[in-house]
């Protein structure tokens, strides 16, 4: 059992960063579906086309609208049967 502490944070354990070859300065997305906390590890190369829709002819997208990018990419990927 882990606790979180008071930044909520929490460790993850050397068998769930092995079992998604999770490593130092990877990007996850955390996000909770049906009471369920999920941990989706995100490529950061896939990452950096993902909001090229979001900038187009206007301005820097605002954080909510990362946000939600984020949350949707996270979601596919759980759905997709190709998680890598």
């Amino acid at each position: 059992m882990h606790k979180i502490t008071s930044k909520r944070q929490v460790t993850l354990p050397q068998a769930v960063c092995n079992a998604i070859a999770l490593q130092p300065g990877d990007y996850v997305e955390v996000f909770a579906r049906d009471g369920v906390a999920h941990i989706v590890k995100m490529k950061s190369d896939s990452l950096a086309g993902r909001f090229a829709d979001l900038t187009e002819g206007k301005a820097f997208p605002t954080d909510e609208e990362i946000d939600k990018a984020l949350r949707m990419r996270a979601a596919k990927k759980l759905l997709a049967d190709d998680r890598d």
